[in-house]
């Protein structure tokens, strides 16, 4: 009688570093059962305007640095233009994991080592990184592991 052995992936024994990339894993939210929307709103101050219409569905960016032109829902966009124009020491005054949150949005999700998460939000970087590294996923923030993108 033979016993069936447990399937781990490559990615399950990798230990993110300082130099890991990290972003928000969308699909994550979908799967849980957690709104990205209502859990965005509930955070912004955006006054009586809760409705908060965008009227296109799609918006064009262009990456500064490749100029490689990417379409993103009108939400993600409204996302990104909103916490990029947070004052600086906003994210001082957030949960770590909040702050790490709203960088990764304000970067339009461009995925960004620990070490430099933690610049941005002005903690220490082994902090930063057994936060986000650990078997707990917060708010989609996960990993990228080369094969992974």
């Amino acid at each position: 009688m033979s016993r069936p052995r447990p399937k781990i992936s490559a990615a399950q024994l990798k230990r993110p570093t300082l130099d890991t990339k990290f972003h928000i894993d969308f699909g994550w939210w979908e799967q849980s059962d957690l709104d990205l929307k209502t859990y965005l709103f509930s955070r912004l101050e955006i006054g009586d305007d809760s409705s908060m219409e965008l009227g296109v569905e799609n918006v064009d960016l262009v990456d500064p640095d490749t100029a490689e032109v990417r379409q993103v829902d009108s939400f993600q966009f409204a996302m990104q233009t909103y916490f990029s124009q947070l004052p600086d020491d906003f994210v001082k005054h957030s949960s770590l994991v909040d702050a790490v949150f709203y960088v990764l949005l304000a970067n339009a999700n461009k995925p960004m080592s620990a070490q430099e998460l933690a610049e941005r939000v002005e903690r220490d970087p082994v902090t930063v990184l057994k936060t986000i590294s650990g078997t707990r996923i917060y708010q989609g923030i996960r990993p990228i592991f080369n094969g992974d993108e």
